[in-house]
């Protein structure tokens, strides 16, 4: 995946399918910094060095700039629940703990996602509310059906019930960017740790 640091700024000839990502990987680092309400075509054509014309050309309204752009945080955020809960090699609570340093890592490597996906979680807006809900419960019903053989079987023993423990983790990742952007950052071997013991504590779980 590109990050925004690599995007190539200057004006230069490039594809069509180059420029759009291009363009959105700037529309990425602009709504991180200026918000779902406030970002627009002129501040990613002033990041990218293209006219705002330009960026019109690719996303012909703010309404589909801003429809793309979730989409992208979309996908990364259900992937990366995918990636961890379907595996069939995993154990759930393996699952858990895997699911917990891929994000650590993404939002130490890719802040600009999880700086979107933050005020997009805790915004509610009319017309971006409904579509973070429905990314929530993806994730949730991903993540219950990993857990419920293992509650099923009592291998995973909680005070709640399958659904809420799913909320619960996916949860957590507020928790990791606070630990992460704090004063004193830690690294993400002290995060991953305090987040297990932080999981299996408030999740009534056994060890990770």
């Amino acid at each position: 995946m590109m990050n925004t640091t690599s995007v190539i700024r200057r004006r230069t000839r490039l594809s069509p399918a180059a420029r759009r990502e291009q363009l959105m990987q700037c529309a990425i680092d602009v709504f991180s910094k200026r918000g779902l309400g406030r970002a627009g075509h002129a501040e990613i054509a002033e990041l990218a060095q293209v006219s705002v014309a330009t960026v019109f050309n690719y996303f012909t309204t703010r309404d589909d700039l801003v429809d793309n752009m979730l989409t992208r945080i979309e996908a990364h955020f259900l992937n990366m629940a995918k990636h961890s809960f379907a595996d069939p090699e995993l154990s759930a609570k393996q699952a858990i703990h895997h699911y917990l340093s891929a994000f650590i890592d993404a939002a130490i490597a890719i802040p600009e996602y999880t700086h979107i996906w933050l005020e997009w979680s805790s915004s509610i807006r009319e017309n971006s509310w409904p579509r973070y809900l429905n990314l929530l419960n993806e994730s949730i019903e991903c993540i219950s059906v990993k857990l419920q053989p293992e509650i099923d079987t009592g291998e995973i023993e909680s005070y709640l019930t399958t659904t809420e423990l799913a909320r619960s983790i996916c949860n957590q990742g507020y928790m990791v960017l606070q630990l992460i952007n704090q004063p004193s950052p830690m690294d993400k071997a002290d995060i991953l740790t305090f987040m297990d013991k932080y999981t299996c504590a408030t999740l009534s779980l056994n060890k990770l």
